[in-house]
């Protein structure tokens, strides 16, 4: 039986580069903003073909991450990137909440495309998340989506309560219930210690993606992928 959630793994340059094989994940996330320009234009493209993953490229900005950048956005020539790769095998992350001029560009060159919103004092309403979805030009028809891959979006939200995880787990599951039957999927991420359960079992509310890390999180409250196979052989839901 097919599983209900695909892995994706965070990698920094370091963590990337000693691969020799491909590791447990469906997906590796490539976080442009912590690999070297140089590292990029040099090594990256090779390095995937040579462990035939397929990648989700991202780049944070500041206001979206707790880690610390290399990589200016000037500096990254992704055109180059892109030119040597298949691009139907792979995603761009681009922000709903904010610009993303590196990847508006390549957006219609085949990538599928996770369309995300990151808060990082709080949660989302129900109403909230159907707004940024409905809203998006993507799925009102003033944009063309362009991939076989299916279009996703992704909200990763910081709840300061108990009741806050409860409330926004319902109200994902609703959501992205709802626009699986369309093929669009959804992601749906808790920050902090207090959502990491949320992580090891994605599929218990419908998030299609669960981020992992190798080491040292890249987000907070990510778990490493040998935990995550762990806690799922040694935790059952009653």
């Amino acid at each position: 039986m097919e599983k209900e959630f695909q892995i994706v793994l965070t990698v920094s340059e370091e963590e990337f580069f000693s691969l020799e094989k491909h590791p447990r994940c469906d997906w590796i996330e490539i976080r442009l903003d912590l690999f070297t320009k140089q590292s990029l234009s040099e090594k990256l493209t090779a390095q995937i073909e040579r462990l035939n993953a397929k990648c989700i490229f991202t780049y944070r900005q500041a206001g979206d991450t707790d880690q610390s950048h290399r990589s200016k956005e000037s500096e990254i020539d992704f055109g180059s990137i892109s030119s040597r790769l298949q691009t139907q095998n792979h995603y761009l992350d681009l922000e709903l909440n904010r610009p993303n001029q590196l990847f508006e560009t390549y957006a219609e060159k085949g990538f599928g495309l996770i369309r995300s919103v990151h808060k990082f004092d709080g949660i989302l309403t129900e109403s909230e998340i159907r707004n940024w979805i409905q809203n998006d030009s993507y799925l009102n028809k003033t944009k063309e989506y362009k991939s076989h891959l299916p279009l996703t979006f992704k909200f990763a939200v910081f709840p300061n309560s108990v009741k806050q995880l409860a409330e926004f787990l319902d109200s994902f599951r609703n959501v992205a219930n709802e626009y699986k039957k369309k093929n669009i999927h959804l992601t749906g991420i808790c920050m902090g210690t207090m959502g990491i359960l949320s992580r090891v079992y994605p599929e218990s509310y419908g998030s299609i993606f669960t981020y992992c890390c190798l080491e040292e999180p890249k987000a907070p409250g990510q778990v490493d992928l040998d935990s995550l196979f762990q806690l799922r052989k040694d935790l059952k839901f009653s």
